[in-house]
C-alpha cells in the first residue's frame, strides 16, 4: 500500500449536514443515530466516553463565555486548552498504537474505495475526525480533504480546523 491507495480509499472527511451522498461512514460512538444516519460506521475510532464526557461536560461552559463579548480572551483560553486536553486523550486512547497501514486496508476490505469518514461537528469546530485525518496525513505523507457532498454527489473541498501541530508535539 503506498500514498496513491490513501487517496483512493479516503475521498475525505465531512459532517453528517455536509455530507448528503458517497460512500460513507460514521466514525462515532452514536453511529450517526442523531442526524437520523443510518449507514456504515467504525466505531474503533469513536471517541471513548472517558474523552468525550470531560470535554463535554466544559463546552457547556465554553459555549457560556461565547456568549459574553467581553470574556473573548478567556474563551480563547479555555477553548484552547479543552482541546488540548480532548487531543492529549484522544492520541493515548485511539491513535497512539494505530497502525494506519492497517486502518487503510480494513478500510479498503470492508468499506471499498472513496470512503468519507463523518461525524457530528461542523467544519468551522473541534471535531475528532479531522484529528483521524491529519494522523493519517502525518503517518502518510497524504492529506485527507474535508469535504460537503451534495446530493447529486458534487464535490466540495471545504477549510478544516488542521491538529497536525499538537498531533506532532504527541508523536
Amino acid at each position: 500500500m503506498n500514498a496513491n491507495d490513501v487517496s483512493r480509499i479516503l475521498l475525505g472527511t465531512g459532517s453528517y449536514d455536509n455530507v448528503k451522498s458517497g460512500n460513507t461512514v460514521s466514525v462515532t460512538g452514536d453511529g450517526g443515530a442523531a442526524w437520523n444516519y443510518f449507514g456504515p460506521s467504525y466505531k474503533k475510532l469513536a471517541p471513548r466516553l472517558v474523552t468525550f464526557t470531560p470535554y463535554s461536560e466544559k463546552y457547556k461552559y465554553l459555549l457560556e463565555l461565547r456568549k459574553d463579548p467581553t470574556q473573548r480572551e478567556r474563551y480563547l483560553q479555555f477553548r484552547k486548552q479543552i482541546e488540548e486536553e480532548y487531543i492529549r486523550s484522544y492520541y493515548e486512547l485511539r491513535l497512539k498504537e494505530l497502525d494506519v497501514w492497517d486502518l487503510l486496508k480494513t478500510f479498503e476490505e470492508r468499506f471499498g474505495d472513496h470512503t468519507i469518514l463523518l461525524c457530528h461537528e461542523p467544519v468551522c469546530e473541534f471535531c475528532h475526525r479531522r484529528l483521524i485525518a491529519d494522523y493519517i496525513e502525518l503517518k502518510t505523507g497524504v492529506y485527507i480533504d474535508e469535504v460537503a457532498v451534495d446530493t447529486d454527489g458534487n464535490i466540495e473541498a471545504l477549510s478544516p480546523i488542521r491538529y497536525t501541530k499538537q498531533l506532532q508535539k504527541l508523536l
